[in-house]
């Protein structure tokens, strides 16, 4: 909630003209493409800060405590948003949305792999994109009937209700099994192992975790962001910073937020039609491209788990470029049907890998003593060019008018080399293996083998007799 997609053509541009309704005004009218794509950007820097700060907060007071609490911020947000009278408030207001959204996004990213099975993981990683674009989806939704002035302070609210209800439910959740057992407290991870996997005899699953926070504890404790980057770890964890940060890097400028920050001008400019007759056409779109962009994270969340990341990851970014390309086309031939299918499609195949995979990232290929640090990087680094995006695209579609998009479908094909030649796939192996395997600094994965020793053999056994024992639990049941 809270998006300025659907209503930013109305809060900059004051196309329903300027009016008052007591000492709130009905828009920010703004001339500079900078000024609005700083209010646009500041959301990223606002999510850069919640990563950073909720780091130590995930090591000492755990996963629960960091979403519950950091969920607050979107209520204050909210209030900033909705009784905004200046531009000032506004932006202040979308850094404190940004806050409890990085915080949130950095924590829930490790949570979903820490209380995930190996087997479990294939698509359950996929969580976090798909619950982002079902936010975007009822935003968007909301948004057609809210647009209008003063009703755009509606829509503006519906985040601090969301916080709200964060605040409330998330309590009542299970801390992750890993956290718990790594802070001493095993009784209550046994008894959040056991709610779970409901059902399914966990003992092999327990006792695996148990083994690796004891091979943890001998070689180090925790490292924070600052030893990550500077590669102070036990591991050599180059492989993975390197990585972690590209995937983020290209995820962001692949030009999704280009799309996402501003599809409704995008799509206005090539319809042509008065953005003052709302809802527009372009506002209509808008929607139904979110909806689709939920269906294909769905569909990528079950091709990763059959094909694995890699593939999906290539596979993504190529037709984003081939898309971007028509995209450009499109533009400069005023083909307006073009602009928007190429638009649908950049939006849907962003959301089938370069989507939902680079969030999970950091949680599959790093050590438990890593991860945290590791999560907050990457997710530094994409909200650190989400803002980039925000404030810089506008003036950039300014310069380039309807070449733009030429400069992503180049980010998209080097992206596309770079996931081929670095990027280890991480399908049904465990964590631990896959740090084995690729902490030896920066390599080429190209026709590297999968192998495991006896002892690493054994401890994917257990994993794959967790996953077997909750899929019987599961049959029982149903």
């Amino acid at each position: 909630m809270g998006s300025v997609n659907i209503p930013g053509d109305l809060l900059q541009n004051c196309v329903t003209g300027r009016k008052y309704y007591g000492v709130f005004p009905s828009c920010f009218y703004t001339r500079s493409p900078v000024v609005w794509g700083l209010v646009v950007g500041t959301f990223g820097i606002g999510a850069i800060i919640g990563a950073v700060l909720s780091n130590p907060i995930i090591d000492k007071r755990g996963y629960k405590f960091t979403m519950t609490w950091f969920a607050l911020l979107n209520v204050g947000g909210a209030l900033l948003l909705s009784l905004a009278t200046k531009i000032p408030q506004f932006i202040i207001g979308r850094l404190l949305v940004g806050v409890a959204a990085g915080a949130a996004n950095n924590a829930l990213a490790v949570y979903v792999s820490d209380i995930s099975t190996p087997r479990g993981r294939n698509i359950l990683s996929g969580t976090l994109q798909f619950a982002t674009n079902f936010g975007i989806m009822v935003d968007n939704a909301c948004a057609l009937g809210l647009t209008r002035p003063p009703r755009w302070r509606v829509l503006m609210s519906l985040t601090g209700v969301l916080g709200l209800i964060n605040f409330v439910l998330f309590p009542f959740a299970p801390e992750s099994p890993k956290w718990l057992i790594k802070h001493d407290r095993r009784d209550e991870a046994h008894a959040a192992l056991t709610r779970l996997r409901k059902g399914a005899n966990i003992e092999h699953e327990f006792n695996d975790i148990i083994e690796s926070d004891q091979l943890n504890r001998q070689r180090t404790t925790d490292v924070n962001v600052m030893q990550v980057l500077r590669g102070q770890t036990p591991d050599n964890l180059r492989h993975q910073l390197m990585c972690v940060s590209a995937l983020m890097f290209f995820q962001q400028l692949c030009g999704i937020n280009a799309v996402i920050f501003y599809s409704t001008q995008i799509i206005n400019k090539s319809t042509k039609a008065n953005p003052a007759n709302m809802p527009t056409l372009a506002q209509i779109l808008a929607f139904l491209i979110s909806v689709a962009a939920l269906v294909f994270t769905f569909f990528g969340m079950l091709l990763a788990a059959f094909i694995g990341r890699r593939i999906l990851l290539i596979f993504s970014h190529l037709t984003m470029a081939i898309f971007a390309s028509m995209l450009v086309l499109g533009s400069v031939k005023n083909l307006t049907g073009l602009v928007v299918v190429m638009v649908f499609l950049f939006n849907a195949f962003f959301n089938l890998g370069v989507g939902p995979i680079p969030w999970a990232a950091a949680s599959e290929m790093t050590p438990m003593y890593a991860m945290t640090a590791m999560s907050a990087v990457g997710t530094g680094i994409g909200y650190l060019f989400t803002f980039g995006i925000g404030v810089f695209f506008p003036a950039a579609n300014n310069w380039w008018k309807n070449y733009t998009f030429f400069f992503f479908m180049g980010f998209n094909l080097g992206a596309a080399l770079f996931v081929y030649l670095f990027v280890p796939e991480t399908k049904d192996r465990r964590i631990e293996d896959t740090v084995r395997l690729h902490s030896c600094g920066i390599h080429f994965v190209v026709g590297k083998k999968w192998r495991l020793s006896a002892v690493e053999e054994k401890a994917d056994l257990a994993g794959q007799m967790a996953d077997d024992d909750l899929l019987d639990a599961t049959d029982s049941m149903a």
